[in-house]
């Protein structure tokens, strides 16, 4: 009976082990369709007409995302941080615009003027203009020791009229070292 019972332990240990030494393949990974423009962005912005920056100790969160209709020719451009000089008497002074892309061209633009839309309640804030829009792969050396994508684009404002932002940052690596990182080029 003790060889029967140790017979079946020995048994089951030796199925045990061939049957977890099972190995799988890395699982498939699901783009948006117009990666890699799409992403979460840290960014810095800058008054070019006074060269100077909104904030020379922050960075501010931008998200690039997909339309509902996995369009590869528009995208959605959001601000998930608040920045003042956008709009000092509101208290959302966010960035939610569709916008057009190519995801080919890694660039992006407004044709013509675009609705700047309340992130809550989607009403119209004012309208933007954005030119010169580019995602360049693999450009900014992070603190971290990995490379990160570029983001950068013009911005003009209804709200302020006459001022070009210049919109500048990389793609957020969520290393601790990295959230702060503001002195690259």
């Amino acid at each position: 009976m003790k060889s029967i019972i140790r017979s079946l332990i020995l048994l089951c240990v030796f199925a045990a082990t061939f049957v977890s030494c099972e190995t799988y393949s890395d699982p498939k990974v699901d783009y948006s369709p117009i990666y890699p423009l799409s992403g979460e962005w840290r960014v810095r912005i800058r008054n070019t007409n006074a060269d100077t920056l909104v904030s020379k100790t922050s960075m501010y969160t931008l998200g690039t995302y997909n339309t509902s209709d996995n369009s590869t020719t528009q995208m959605w451009l959001r601000t998930t941080s608040n920045i003042p000089t956008f709009h000092p008497t509101s208290t959302l002074r966010t960035l939610k615009s569709k916008i057009s892309c190519d995801v080919t061209g890694l660039s992006f633009s407004t044709t013509g003027i675009i609705q700047n839309l309340n992130v809550t309640t989607n009403a119209v804030i004012d309208t933007i203009t954005i030119t010169e829009g580019k995602v360049t792969l693999n450009s900014v050396s992070m603190p971290s020791g990995v490379m990160s994508d570029r983001i950068s684009f013009k911005l003009k404002k209804s709200k302020s009229p006459g001022v070009t932002y210049l919109v500048d940052g990389y793609r957020r690596t969520r290393w601790n070292e990295d959230e702060t990182f503001i002195t690259f080029k």
